[in-house]
């Protein structure tokens, strides 16, 4: 996996450096109105770095760490509302680099959470999507953009269900990530710029999981560990319900065999257990290039 030079990541995290308008844009549409309103939200990212806000180092999401996110998603759902507004209180705001989905850029403000994806194409920084949602107490959110922004084949593909759920997906992947970065123990590993890294420590125990990171961005960027997902632990009461089972026993000749027995049901404490892992073999790929068959986000 290779981490290119973004212009966009540049003029974020370097306060002295001038937009360039070949470098820094919107892609060109036919459609005027859909360029209109992603110029006026490139306008509104401007405004926001006049403000200084602290935007950190630019993380890395690692596949088999976006997996352990989609396997957690639904212990999220009923406290949505909670973490928005803990995120809000803490003036959260950041640059996420995901391989399914370019380069995120996030901000929490005014109680709504502000969204610009940029795509690279032949090194300009374009922005996509640009998008803000609130919050509500029952765990909603209300998305606000333009409607028909996501109609323009010049700016997404795939067809119109997949479409209509990038922002949905957008959000939940940020959730998810803020509450396991803030609540579950996370490591972070700073890959220097101009280096080649060996990340193999998200879990140790299977060596087909190491993959090899360059940094060629320019800065330093964060690669997230996950020891939080080793071990899975439950501490609640557990109800169990009665049902049948072949137990194995031993006849009086010494062989086995299987007799079915009926179980009542009952209350057991808890479990510890190794969480279940599932591997696959990355080949080299450059972060600023999404796979081809994955619509997930942006054209």
């Amino acid at each position: 996996m290779v981490i290119r030079k973004q212009a966009i990541i540049s003029w974020l995290l370097d306060k002295k450096n001038v937009i360039d308008e070949y470098s820094i844009g919107t892609p060109i549409t036919e459609n005027k109105i859909h360029f209109g309103y992603l110029y006026n939200g490139m306008n509104h990212l401007a405004k926001v770095r006049q403000n200084n806000p602290d935007w950190g180092l630019p993380e890395l999401l690692m596949p088999s760490f976006e997996k352990m996110m989609e396997k957690s998603a639904k212990s999220f759902l009923n406290i949505d509302h909670e973490l928005f507004q803990e995120f809000y209180n803490d003036n959260t705001c950041g640059i996420l680099l995901s391989k399914d989905c370019g380069t995120i850029i996030y901000g929490f403000g005014e109680n709504k959470l502000y969204i610009w994806v940029f795509k690279e194409d032949r090194g300009q920084s374009k922005l996509c999507i640009y998008f803000y949602a609130e919050s509500t107490e029952n765990n909603s959110r209300k998305i606000y953009t333009y409607p028909t922004l996501i109609d323009d084949n010049q700016l997404f593909s795939g067809d119109k269900e997949k479409r209509e759920q990038i922002y949905g997906t957008l959000i939940n992947k940020l959730m998810i990530y803020l509450a396991l970065k803030k609540h579950a123990k996370v490591e972070t590993i700073i890959i220097p710029t101009g280096t080649i890294n060996n990340i193999n420590n998200t879990i140790n125990e299977y060596k087909q999981h190491k993959e090899k990171v360059r940094n060629e961005s320019g800065q330093k960027v964060i690669v997230m560990d996950s020891k939080w997902f080793r071990k899975i632990i439950n501490d609640n009461n557990i109800f169990v319900r009665a049902h049948f089972k072949l137990q194995p026993k031993k006849n009086k000749m010494g062989e086995w065999y299987k007799e079915l027995i009926f179980i009542e049901s009952y209350t057991r404490h808890g479990y510890h257990r190794n969480a279940t892992i599932e591997c696959r073999k990355e080949t080299e790929n450059d972060i600023n290039q999404p796979e081809a068959n994955n619509s997930n986000c942006q054209k």
